[in-house]
């Protein structure tokens, strides 16, 4: 032994301390930057599944929009179609329309019409105006087979007036919508 104190106090324990200091150095520089990369990765993979969440909500959309824009297409086309032509479809339609009056036992009184340019359309709009008189029922029948008719009509607007016997006055303004004959949209493109 030495003066100092045992040999395993002085050289030893030093030597140990020395070699654990460095060896916990060499495990915190190998560890530490892959602790770091992993945790940046782990982020980096939460970001990356959070953006391809998004982006699959957004292609959804869009794929719904295509769709939609594809059913509006074919909803134009196929109202193009119904849409019949002025020369050989709006004195037929006008006819009809009081056809579809007297059907259900309605009295349809003068009727009127005027025609409409549709903008950013090939179509034009002839607003027919009919007063009918009859019963409730009635009047909720001629609205049924305006419904139901091939043509392409719209009911616009609708006033009622009840008298006191029962019977009820309806003035109807009805739309049918015509493709113009190529004379009507040369006298249409003048007018503007």
């Amino acid at each position: 032994m030495s003066a100092k104190g045992p040999l395993w106090r002085t050289r030893l324990l030093p030597a140990v301390l020395v070699l654990l200091g460095v060896n916990l150095v060499a495990l915190a520089a190998w560890t530490g930057p892959r602790y770091w990369r992993q945790k940046n990765a782990a982020t980096r993979v939460e970001a990356a599944r959070a953006e391809a969440e998004r982006e699959r909500a957004a292609v959804l959309s869009l794929r719904e929009r295509a769709a939609a824009i594809r059913g509006n297409g074919a909803d134009v086309q196929r109202f193009y179609r119904m849409a019949g032509t002025e020369k050989a479809d709006l004195l037929p339609t006008l006819e009809a329309i009081e056809d579809m009056a007297r059907a259900p036992g309605l009295q349809p009184g003068a009727r009127t019409f005027k025609r409409e340019e549709v903008a950013d359309a090939r179509v034009e709009r002839v607003v027919v105006t009919l007063p009918l008189e009859g019963s409730y029922a009635q009047l909720v029948g001629f609205l049924r087979e305006v419904e139901r008719s091939p043509r392409f009509l719209t009911v616009d607007r609708v006033a009622m007036r009840a008298d006191p016997d029962g019977s009820a006055a309806l003035q109807v303004e009805l739309s049918a919508y015509l493709r113009p004959s190529a004379e009507g949209l040369r006298e249409a493109r003048r007018a503007r």
